[in-house]
């Protein structure tokens, strides 16, 4: 098996991304690499319209805070939790970020939740696991 310099899990708080977490912490703690929990703050206007009375960095404090929020939760969703685990936010669209991002960690493993809402929707995956899937070189794992 390749070795992997560290682990990748994008995360949005949903239970696929808990999952996949959960998947990756164990993993991690398998191969002795870092695990990575990677939150990408949306930058569209509709992301920051409820906060158009606010000022830039008031807006920045409260997106940040809310990036907290969700590795929390995945965090506490986790039922295995690795001992080398780092955390990194980045902002703008999802898919790109961790593109680029994944870019930069080229002998990375990326472990991500797949979209399945419904019975139809099982079938396909979600826009950006499937954005990130097609855009990387790297191994990329998806979890159900």
């Amino acid at each position: 098996m390749e070795q992997f310099s560290r682990i990748i899990v994008p995360v949005d708080g949903s239970e696929g991304s808990i999952r996949a977490s959960d998947f990756a912490s164990n993993l991690s703690e398998t191969l002795g690499v870092p695990l990575v929990l990677t939150h990408v703050i949306p930058l569209t206007p509709e992301s920051v319209m409820g906060m158009s009375q606010l000022d830039k960095s008031e807006i920045e404090r409260v997106q940040h805070q809310r990036a907290q929020g969700v590795i929390t939760s995945v965090r506490e969703g986790m039922n295995h939790t690795a001992e080398n685990v780092e955390e990194v936010v980045l902002s703008g669209d999802p898919a790109e970020e961790i593109l680029h991002y994944i870019r930069s960690n080229s002998g990375a493993l990326v472990v991500m939740g797949r979209r399945g809402l419904s019975p139809v929707k099982t079938l396909m995956l979600g826009s950006v696991s499937d954005k990130v899937l097609r855009g990387t070189e790297n191994t990329v794992i998806l979890v159900s």
